[in-house]
């Protein structure tokens, strides 16, 4: 019994975690998209997927599939490593925000940081 709830509470974690991955990597699709001056309808057309596929994908409600990922970064004229990286033009108070939530979520992420912080200092 005990074992089942550990698990249940492991697959909550990992949702809640998959979750927050599927919005970064939308904001990310979105920055790119953005970068090109692409309409969702455009880039959509581009990828051979509807337009209300690619807006549920920029709102991180679903991930897409390998396909339409390696469309998307081909479309976008980006390798597909940087749907996974963080966008350079981000503005430093979405970073902040982004590193903070983070931290206050996981003690031992916090606890890196601060220690690369002090390394750096």
């Amino acid at each position: 019994m005990v074992t089942q709830e550990k698990d249940m509470l492991q697959d909550e974690e990992f949702e809640a975690k998959f979750n927050d991955f599927k919005v970064l990597f939308g904001k990310r699709v979105k920055y790119y998209r953005d970068l090109k001056n692409y309409t969702q309808e455009y880039l959509a057309e581009l990828v051979n997927i509807e337009q209300s596929n690619l807006s549920n994908i920029e709102r991180g409600r679903v991930y897409p599939t390998q396909i339409t990922l390696f469309r998307l970064a081909r479309a976008l004229e980006v390798e597909p490593y940087q749907f996974y990286t963080v966008a350079p033009g981000i503005a430093p108070q979405d970073m902040v925000k982004e590193i903070a939530q983070a931290m206050y979520q996981d003690k031992n992420l916090a606890d890196m940081m601060y220690k690369f912080y002090c390394a750096i200092h």
